[in-house]
């Protein structure tokens, strides 16, 4: 039986690594499902490509299943119904702050004004 649980030493910190559960105890490892510089390093050592150890959620070839079918929209325009006042209404933008202080411009003249007393 091979064990795949390797601590690996990093200055003045100890970390646990388990390859076959996909552990680390920096716990990054275990949330991002892809190997932490830790694990690397314990799959380096046993000469293992870490790529292996990489989620299939992060595969391509994942990714090229789900997007392999075609998405087609919800139904016909001839079809489909709307209201009466479809031109009577109107989507505002959103709400925005205006930005306190100069602008960019003004700083920049500012900028070239006081360099060039220098």
């Amino acid at each position: 039986m091979l064990l795949n649980v390797y601590q690996v030493d990093r200055s003045e910190f100890e970390f646990v690594v388990d390859l076959e559960k996909r552990h680390c105890t920096c716990n990054v490892f275990d949330i991002d499902k892809i190997p932490c510089i830790h694990a690397i390093a314990a799959a380096k050592h046993i000469k293992r490509d870490e790529n292996r150890f990489v989620d299939a959620s992060h595969l391509t070839e994942t990714w090229a299943k789900a997007y392999a079918e075609s998405i087609h929209p919800g139904g016909e325009l001839s079809t489909s119904t709307y209201p009466e006042n479809i031109d009577e209404l109107s989507c505002p933008p959103p709400a925005t702050k205006k930005k306190s202080g100069p602008s960019y411009k003004e700083k920049e003249i500012r900028w070239r004004v006081w360099g060039s007393w220098i």
